[in-house]
C-alpha cells in the first residue's frame, strides 16, 4: 500500500504545483520502481476528470474517512481501468475501503459511459490527452559529443531510414526519421519510437527534448567565448543546449532555487559533457547585477515558473482540472494567473540591471497571453532602452508569431514574437520573446537562423532532395 499512497502524494504535490510528474518522481530516492509509478501517476491522470465523477457519485471519500481523494484517485483508477486491479493484499484496510463501493463504482462508471456515448475506456479520455500521443519523438543532437551527420549515420545502421520532412509529421513511420526544418540540430521520429534504452540517449549524445523548449538556446545567439545565465535553470536541458551552441567555451551561470532539481541539472549537464556551465544554488533575482563576475554577461535565458498551460507532450497539464475556478491554494485562475506574470515581469526587469546585458531571452510554456504578450508589454513600457529583436533574428522561419490583439494591435511588435500551438505545430504550447539594448541593436540583430539551418543541410546525407523540394519545403513553414 506504501506505492500507491505515495503515488497520492506525488498527486498532492502536482496539485500544490511543487514540480513535474518527471521532476518529482526522478528526484524522489523513496521510489524505487520510478517507471512503474510514472506510468500509474500519468495513467491516473488520463482518467482524473472521470475518476472524481466516480468518487462525487459514489460519495467514497465521505463514507470512508481514512481515504484521501488523491489515494482514492489511483486505487480507483487500478481498480477500473487495468486488469490486475489493486496490487496489495485484501486484507490491506485501504483496499477493503475501496472494494466495498467496488459494485457501485462500476454501476457509476457504466452511467458515465452511456452518457457521454464511449464504448471503450479509451473513449473517456479527453482530446488533449489523445493529441499529446500525435506528438512524434524530437531528438536533439547533442553537438557535445556527436555530430549531426554521425548521429544520421549512426540511425541509418540501426536500419533507419532519412526521409524528406513531411508536411504532416504524422505521416513519419516507424524507423523513418527527419532532419527538422528549422532547427538544424533536431531530429524528428514516429511518435511511438522508444528511445529510453538507445544506446544514443544512455550515452548523453541524444536528448529527448520537445522542440519548442529547443527554441530560447538558438534565439539567444550566444557566440563562442561568451559569459550567459539561465536564470531558471533547472532540469537542465536549455542550459545544455546553450552550452552546445557556445561549443563548451565561455560561461554559463545556472542558477536554481531548488536544491534537488540543482542537482539533477548538475548529472543532466554532466552525462551531456558540459564543461562551461556553474551551477548556483539559490534565487536568480537576489543576485547582485553589479557583482564583478557578471561584469561580462551579455546574454541571458530566462524561462521561469509559469502555468504550463501549452505542455500537452507529458500529462503534467492534467493536474489542473479546467473547470476548477480555483485551485488548491484557494486562488482562481485570473489571480494565479496575475501572480505568475508579476514574477516573469521581475525576473525579466532584473536581467535588464546587468551592465552588459544586450540579449535576453524570455519564454514559458504557456498559451496565456497574460503570460506572454502582456508580460512583453509591460516590459516595453517600463524598460525603454530595451526593444524587441526583430523577426530576422527570431527564428526567422518559424511562421507562427505572437498575438497581435494581445499587444495593442501591432503587427510588426507581434511579428517578432514566437508562439506556438500543439494541435497545429505539433509540439508543446510555447512562447518566445528576445529583448535586446538599443544601444546593441545593430550587433544584436545577427543573420537569420536560416542560414545556419542550410549550412546544415548543405552537410546532410539527402542534400539533393532538399534541393529538389525546395519549393515544396518553403511551403511546409506555413
Amino acid at each position: 500500500m506504501n506505492f500507491y499512497q505515495h503515488a497520492g502524494r506525488i498527486l498532492d504535490k502536482l496539485a500544490r504545483h511543487e514540480g513535474t510528474i518527471k521532476g518529482l518522481i526522478i528526484g524522489d530516492p523513496k521510489v524505487w520502481d520510478k517507471k512503474k509509478m510514472y506510468a500509474l501517476v500519468c495513467e491516473t491522470l488520463k482518467y482524473k476528470q472521470v475518476l472524481n465523477e466516480l468518487i462525487d457519485a459514489s460519495k467514497i471519500c465521505e463514507v470512508e474517512k481514512k481515504l484521501k481523494r488523491s489515494l482514492a484517485l489511483v486505487l480507483i483508477h487500478d481498480l477500473l481501468f487495468t486488469k490486475r486491479g489493486i496490487t496489495v493484499r485484501n486484507d490491506v484496510p485501504l483496499k477493503q475501503c475501496v472494494m466495498r463501493h467496488q459494485a457501485r463504482l462500476k454501476s457509476e462508471l457504466i452511467k458515465i459511459k452511456i452518457k457521454r456515448g464511449a464504448t471503450s475506456d479509451e473513449d473517456l479520455v479527453s482530446q488533449k490527452v489523445k493529441d499529446a500521443v500525435l506528438i512524434p519523438r524530437y531528438a536533439r543532437v547533442n553537438e557535445h559529443k556527436i555530430t549531426v551527420e554521425k548521429a544520421i549515420k549512426s540511425f541509418q545502421n540501426e536500419g533507419y531510414t532519412l526521409v524528406d520532412c513531411p508536411e504532416d509529421l504524422r505521416e513519419l513511420k516507424l524507423k523513418e526519421f527527419c532532419i527538422d526544418r528549422h532547427l538544424h540540430d533536431m531530429l524528428i521520429f514516429h511518435q511511438k519510437t522508444d528511445f529510453h534504452a538507445h544506446p544514443l540517449y544512455v550515452s548523453g549524445n541524444i536528448i529527448l527534448q520537445d522542440k519548442a523548449s529547443c527554441f530560447p538556446a538558438h534565439v539567444c545567439q550566444a557566440p563562442k567565448g561568451a559569459h550567459a545565465i539561465d536564470a531558471c535553470a533547472a532540469p537542465g536541458n536549455k542550459t545544455s543546449h546553450l552550452s552546445a551552441l557556445m561549443k563548451n567555451t565561455g560561461k554559463i551561470w545556472a542558477f536554481d532555487l531548488d536544491s534537488r532539481r540543482l542537482e539533477l541539472l548538475k548529472k543532466l549537464t554532466n552525462k551531456a559533457g558540459c564543461k562551461n556551465i556553474t551551477p548556483v544554488h539559490g534565487s536568480f533575482l537576489e543576485t547582485n547585477p553589479q557583482d564583478a563576475q557578471f561584469a561580462n554577461v551579455e546574454y541571458l535565458l530566462l524561462d521561469p515558473s509559469c502555468s504550463g498551460s501549452g505542455i500537452i507532450s507529458r500529462l503534467d497539464h492534467l493536474v489542473d482540472d479546467e473547470d476548477e475556478k480555483e485551485n488548491s491554494n484557494g486562488q482562481t485562475q485570473e489571480e494565479r494567473l496575475k501572480n505568475l506574470s508579476d514574477f516573469q515581469i521581475s525576473i525579466i526587469q532584473h536581467a535588464m540591471k546587468f551592465p552588459k546585458a544586450k540579449r535576453i531571452v524570455y519564454s514559458t510554456c504557456s498559451i496565456h497571453p497574460d503570460e506572454n504578450e502582456h508580460v512583453v508589454k509591460a516590459i516595453l513600457k517600463n524598460n525603454p532602452e530595451f526593444e524587441l529583436a526583430k523577426r530576422d533574428s527570431v527564428l526567422p522561419t518559424w511562421e507562427r508569431r505572437g498575438i497581435p490583439a494581445e499587444i495593442n494591435g501591432n503587427k510588426d511588435l507581434a511579428d517578432c514574437l514566437v508562439r506556438t500551438i500543439p494541435a497545429e505545430d505539433l509540439t508543446n504550447g510555447f512562447f518566445v520573446s528576445c529583448f535586446i539594448r538599443k544601444s546593441a541593436a545593430s550587433e544584436a540583430n545577427k543573420r537569420p537562423l536560416e542560414e545556419d539551418q542550410q549550412t546544415a543541410a548543405s552537410k546532410s546525407p539527402n542534400k539533393k532532395k532538399k534541393k529538389n523540394n525546395k519549393k515544396k519545403k518553403a511551403a511546409l513553414t506555413q
